[in-house]
């Protein structure tokens, strides 16, 4: 199963383990959480580091565990599910990339507008099918324009999950030179 052990073909936000600036945009010390399409049950719970790091989960159930593992980390497999990758700032955006590790690995891309009062709002979700070998993929519910922007919620936290828990930290592919 966890196979990537190159880049991917469509991987290109290498981690600088620069500070972003993002903390000066939006609160970082938390996770937000936001529906995952228009008329979606899913939410999505994500995080972002100042050194460039991402990591978000989806899921049918927004559990008290699920917001602790953005907190704490932990060894349950709840908190083994989170997917990891990095995010650029471009202007008033926020263009990440994360990886499902299966196979030859699959990207997926998430763009957030950062709006005027500091929130941010989900405008894309997709993946690009010709550059995965993973199957279900090809089904992903993927938008590269949401139809019905809506912010996403930020849940402050007394701690966050230590970003050395990124499994990606190990791979050369993915540090950027």
């Amino acid at each position: 199963m966890w196979g990537c052990a190159s880049a991917p073909k469509n991987f290109s936000y290498h981690y600088l383990n620069q500070n972003t600036g993002l903390d000066k945009l939006i609160d970082i010390n938390g996770c937000y959480v936001s529906q995952h399409g228009c008329d979606s049950a899913f939410y999505s719970v994500y995080m972002f580091y100042a050194n460039g790091l991402f990591t978000i989960a989806t899921t049918g159930n927004l559990t008290p565990e699920l917001i602790l593992c953005f907190e704490q980390g932990g060894k349950s497999n709840i908190c083994m599910y989170p997917l990891w990758g990095t995010y650029r700032v471009e202007g008033e955006y926020i263009k990440t990339q994360t990886i499902r590790p299966e196979g030859n690995g699959c990207v997926i891309f998430r763009d957030y507008k950062i709006l005027p009062d500091k929130k941010i709002v989900n405008i894309s979700d997709y993946v690009e099918p010709q550059y995965t070998n993973l199957g279900y993929m090809g089904n992903y519910p993927s938008f590269t324009t949401s139809a019905c922007e809506k912010a996403a919620g930020f849940y402050s936290l007394k701690s966050k999950r230590d970003s050395t828990d990124c499994y990606l930290l190990k791979k050369k592919w993915f540090i950027g030179k």
